[in-house]
């Protein structure tokens, strides 16, 4: 039964990025792709997931496209082939804050303050609890990969478990300041290596070429397909 899914907090996600362009300046301007990211997991978590997943589904506050852009490489959509059970869902509310306010919480502000400062957006979390347990409720859910730092998602965790499901927290790099609460209520908690995370980034100047040609051992893992370049037409694409 292929019943595991990906859920990607778009707000963590971009936050991550951006601790990352700052530690190390090798990834400034440098794009997470997230079909290179859904691949690296799926490579490294096969005991988890079986080789299989139903949908991953990023998480992004409405109209906050252009903002989404700067962190992360979107897939072309009109381009055959590109899309292998990837979901971007735009839902929720963009708060108003300004980059040097985010700045102050992400570097400044003491870990155990951290979640007294409002979100940057409000609405998503809701959004993915009700998809989460829309599936959870008709057991149509065995274990969901979660990326997130949020707090609120702790009774959330209980209670997907209590329908029998489990929960994976997965995050870009191995921060120390993530939140212990929810990592107490998973039932694994993993990170891309330090060594593999420029594998799931794109080279500077080039919005669509992987960072490393894809080995004979992913093609039967999802996603399928590579970014395009634009310029060539899409192989046919063995599913798992």
């Amino acid at each position: 039964m292929n019943a595991n899914y990906f859920f990607i907090d778009g707000s963590a996600l971009s936050a991550e990025i951006r601790v990352i362009r700052r530690v190390d300046p090798k990834f400034e301007s440098r794009k997470l792709c997230p079909i290179l990211l859904l691949r690296y997991f799926m490579r490294n978590l096969s005991d988890l997931h079986g080789n299989s997943y139903k949908r991953a589904t990023f998480y992004f506050p409405t109209d906050d496209e252009v903002n989404v852009a700067k962190h992360v490489a979107i897939p072309d959509h009109s381009n055959p082939g590109e899309i292998r059970d990837l979901h971007f869902k735009y839902c929720g509310q963009k708060l108003k804050r300004t980059k040097d306010f985010n700045e102050f919480v992400e570097t400044q502000v003491p870990d155990k303050f951290r979640n007294h400062f409002s979100k940057s957006e409000k609405g998503i979390d809701i959004e993915m609890c009700c998809d989460a347990f829309k599936l959870a409720s008709s057991a149509r859910l065995d274990r969901l990969f979660l990326l997130t730092n949020d707090e609120d998602f702790v009774p959330f965790c209980r209670a997907i478990k209590e329908f029998g499901a489990n929960i994976s927290i997965i995050h870009l790099w191995d921060d120390k300041r993530r939140n212990i609460s929810l990592l107490r209520e998973a039932d694994s908690y993993d990170v891309v290596a330090d060594s593999q995370l420029h594998e799931v980034f794109l080279p500077k100047g080039d919005p669509f070429a992987p960072a490393k040609p894809f080995s004979e051992s992913d093609s039967n893992q999802k996603p399928d397909a590579e970014p395009s370049d634009r310029n060539r037409s899409h192989p046919p694409f063995a599913r798992p």
